[in-house]
């Protein structure tokens, strides 16, 4: 039976993120939504207070620990991984002392944050971005080849974890699908996953609900769960160790099926 990834549940403490922004703003309703993704099977809970969708704006630390803080402070730490998605050093110090599990970091980290997670053993994302979110779309033509600039990318990244000496096991990394990424660099880095695996570190993949299904389907966001679907079972067949998506029931549930119908004799 084929090795099933580990599935990140998101929830979005925002009211501009360009998938579900304002449905979980509330501390009631983030907490809420959280113990349904939980309830559904997920893995790890990823929680954002700053939306990073194309052309957003950043937001303070002290706003985004402000947003975050309530809720990091009554949810459980032993019944599910818990992940902080920030770039923002105070806010991922914040989080570590208060007892996330994971640091979610769409610029790839920092030597100040792997300081930190020497001291915490926290897990690590690591994503691929070539630019902020509000210019990101504009630096699609800036790669000599979109697979190789990331590989190189990560490649760099590895040579700081291992003067921090940060374990393998203990991170993964994203390519950052729609990302400063077009559609065609999207389907070529879905299509050849298994290129992006940096030696034994874990390979991530978010590409739930984003806006590469439309240029294919030119469908409005609420209605991407199928293809949504269709590349987390892509990401499966490519060995992914931990897949990011909005719909966790569906998602678990076609990864259950297909592996059920991969193994069945």
């Amino acid at each position: 039976m084929k090795k099933k990834p580990l599935i990140m549940g998101i929830c979005n403490v925002t009211k501009d993120s360009f998938s579900d922004g304002g449905k979980a703003f509330t501390k009631v309703d983030a907490l809420k939504h959280i113990q349904n993704m939980y309830n559904c099977g997920a893995d790890i809970i990823d929680i954002g207070a700053e939306s990073t969708r194309p052309g957003s704006e950043p937001i303070s630390y002290n706003r985004e620990i402000k947003k975050l803080a309530p809720i990091l402070k009554v949810l459980p730490k032993n019944k599910f991984f818990i992940s902080i998605d920030t770039n923002k050093l105070e806010t991922q110090e914040f989080a570590l002392k208060n007892g996330a599990h994971f640091i979610n970091d769409i610029y790839g980290g920092s030597n100040d944050l792997f300081k930190l997670s020497k001291k915490y053993k926290n897990g690590l994302i690591l994503m691929h971005t070539p630019g902020s979110p509000k210019i990101m779309q504009s630096k699609t033509n800036s790669y000599n080849n979109v697979l190789t600039d990331i590989k190189k990318y990560f490649l760099k990244i590895t040579d700081k974890l291992k003067k921090n000496k940060i374990s393998n096991k203990k991170v993964w990394f994203d390519p950052g699908i729609g990302f400063g990424k077009n559609l065609n660099q999207n389907l070529l880095i879905l299509k050849n996953l298994k290129k992006l695996r940096i030696q034994k570190y874990g390979l991530v993949i978010g590409s739930s609900r984003k806006s590469w299904i439309n240029k294919i389907d030119n469908s409005n966001v609420s209605d991407r769960l199928g293809g949504s679907i269709a590349s987390a079972l892509y990401a499966f067949t490519q060995g992914v160790d931990i897949i990011r998506v909005h719909d966790v029931l569906e998602t678990k549930q076609a990864i259950e099926i297909y592996n059920k119908i991969l193994c069945s004799r």
